[in-house]
């Protein structure tokens, strides 16, 4: 008997409706673990090189992985993966909620969805009762009504329920998904490759028990979690009542955040919008994820009085720096209207931000017209304004049909501009500054996906004022001693090669990196005991760390198949940051080539950054070589 997995892939065709069934062997799990990996062998081997992404020949994976949804904190994650139209590599958003839990209880690993629907469409799923059925009433909705009519239909009764808005409908490059109004896939854009195949959302139901080697250990390791994860200094200000969103003024004050487009990392305003503030006067409650007791999420019923959508939520610190403490705002409740915006239409927020920015530095230096804008004046810190643009961007009016595209695309179009558009590879950069964690800024430019601020855990958390229990944490890794942040010394790299696949690893897992270490309350021993307690396999952390090697490696094979751009930061991260505590601080870009080397090496990559023949056998991947 098999543990933890089905054994089984739903394949739905929207262009035939055709629904295919695919069995997987058991050996397959234990060499790819579900999760990231399987969603990448199915592109490898199943997706033609250069396939359009907003063509009806992409896929769209929902993956889950042997742990998901199993009676565990930390476990309730699920992928969405496909090729994304911003990097052209894998697109990938780990996202938490219920629906990891109801793919699996549903009897499936994994749903993949190719093809294009003639006409709108939804999916709904209960066990193997699939159907497509019309959406003509759906289109057009932002997400929180279609969300609303969707809920109350009785045939869907406790599903849960993935949708994009208008702007995964009119294909922007960095629409999101949101599941169950309140859950975000947000990055790569996979929200716009949904609304390619004219997929407005995504109904599961299971009701099958997810079959587990060791239920009574798994229990004591879940009350463990329950009764002691507060502990954890992290878990306990992300359990608090701002969650991450209270880091914000903390990490303005230290100079930790982007803002200005990357020509400042501080911002005088950030107290105001700051997550404590926003909650000061909006209590919240905690939404916790399927099995789990972080609270890590916050609904928030006070913005049903201002005319916003309180299941949505707080606004979390990705989107709050990159649409707020980026463009200089400092007025609440815009901020406040900008994340339901974000969340009604179905948009990336960090993706948003820096659109947003590009446009108004574009503005300030006559890149851009009045004429372009409909008439607006585009100046940091004027949230009407950001508003007007965003729904510009969204409704791809004037300059927002340009915007929409994503900066890289949009610099391509706007003469002179390629200096302010901030993205590696095509995807936006997230607002942790670079220049200060530099190993994250060496993770930004080396990630196959594109720049994500969990790439690697943060160079903070290693330096000489983290606590003492992050290198106790890290010490398996062999990584035990601390490292300047502002550094990219040949140690550092060394740090960077050993933590990278242990995030890696909790993608390729579905494990939340709320709950699991680096550095929160699991430790690497906890996960795979979770692993072997519902599998029954012997694993152990070598094997794990290996998988999310191959996630990285897989990644990277696509990426190079599919001629992503290069490894390479923005030249404004090798310019000194203008203002705030750091003020001067930038990433010396020869020491970065020479990092990037070290890194490739350290891979077992070449000089251009192509996994060598012998990393990808050590890996067990040479099967998809010249593929």
């Amino acid at each position: 008997m098999s543990y933890g997995y089905n054994g089984r892939v739903l394949q739905i065709n929207l262009t035939n409706k055709q629904v295919e069934f695919i069995k997987l062997e058991d050996k397959f799990y234990r060499k790819y673990f579900g999760g990231a990996c399987l969603a990448a062998y199915f592109l490898l081997k199943y997706l033609k090189p250069n396939t359009d992404p907003l063509s009806e020949n992409n896929l769209l994976i929902f993956s889950t992985s042997p742990i998901t949804g199993v009676d565990c904190p930390g476990t309730a994650m699920h992928n969405v993966v496909t090729k994304s139209p911003l990097t052209n590599g894998v697109g990938e958003s780990t996202t938490p909620g219920f629906m990891g839990e109801m793919i699996k209880k549903a009897g499936f690993d994994a749903i993949i969805i190719k093809g294009k629907s003639e006409k709108p469409c939804f999916i709904t799923i209960t066990g193997d009762d699939i159907k497509i059925l019309d959406a003509d009433n759906l289109w057009g909705l932002c997400t929180s009504d279609a969300y609303n009519l969707l809920s109350k239909n009785e045939g869907l009764k406790d599903h849960s329920i993935a949708l994009i808005g208008p702007a995964g409908e009119r294909l922007v490059r960095f629409a999101s998904i949101i599941t169950d109004n309140c859950f975000l896939s947000s990055r790569c854009g996979v929200g716009a490759v949904m609304g390619s195949k004219n997929l407005k959302a995504l109904c599961v139901k299971g009701q099958k028990n997810i079959a587990v080697y060791n239920d009574k250990k798994l229990q004591d390791l879940s009350l463990y979690f329950k009764n002691n994860f507060l502990s954890n200094p992290l878990n306990k200000n992300q359990h608090g009542r701002a969650s991450n969103a209270g880091y914000l003024r903390m990490l303005s004050e230290q100079g930790m955040l982007s803002a200005k487009n990357f020509h400042f990392s501080s911002f005088d305003g950030s107290e105001k919008i700051d997550g404590f503030t926003i909650t000061d006067k909006y209590p919240p409650d905690n939404i916790n994820c399927a099995n789990c007791t972080g609270g890590c999420k916050k609904k928030i019923p006070g913005l049903k009085d201002i005319g916003l959508n309180p299941d949505f939520g707080l606004i979390e610190l990705e989107s709050l720096a990159a649409t707020s403490y980026n463009l200089l705002v400092d007025d609440m409740e815009s901020t406040l209207k900008l994340w339901n915006m974000i969340c009604d239409y179905g948009i990336d927020g960090t993706s948003l931000g820096n659109v947003l920015g590009y446009a108004v530095e574009c503005y300030e230096n006559g890149l851009i017209s009045p004429d372009q804008t409909m008439g607006l004046s585009l100046k940091w810190g004027d949230p009407q304004t950001m508003l007007k643009l965003t729904r510009m961007i969204v409704e791809r009016k004037s300059i927002g049909n340009i915007l929409a595209e994503g900066v890289s695309i949009a610099s391509a179009h706007i003469k002179g501009s390629k200096s302010m558009a901030m993205h590696v590879k095509g995807m936006e950069l997230p607002f942790h500054e670079p220049r200060i964690k530099q190993m994250l800024g060496l993770g930004y430019a080396v990630s196959p996906i594109g720049p994500y601020y969990t790439v690697v855990e943060h160079d903070t958390d290693f330096d000489f004022n983290a606590d003492r229990l992050f290198m106790d944490k890290v010490a398996p890794l062999t990584v035990y001693d601390r490292l300047k942040a502002d550094s990219l010394s040949h140690q550092k790299v060394r740090m960077f090669f050993l933590l990278q696949p242990a995030f890696s690893m909790l993608d390729a897992l579905c494990a939340c990196i709320f709950a699991f270490s680096p550095v929160r309350f699991f430790d690497f021993q906890h996960l795979v005991d979770i692993v072997n307690t519902v599998t029954g396999w012997e694993s152990s952390l070598f094997e794990l760390i290996k998988i999310g090697e191959k996630r990285i490696n897989m990644y990277k094979l696509f990426a190079l198949r599919e001629n992503s751009e290069e490894d390479m930061l923005p030249e404004r991260i090798f310019e000194p940051i203008e203002n705030g505590p750091l003020e001067g601080l930038k990433i010396d870009k020869q020491q970065f080539m020479e990092a990037r080397q070290l890194y490739y090496q350290l891979a077992g990559w070449d000089q251009e950054g192509k996994p060598s023949y012998h990393k990808l056998l050590e890996l067990d991947l040479t099967d998809f070589i010249n593929k």
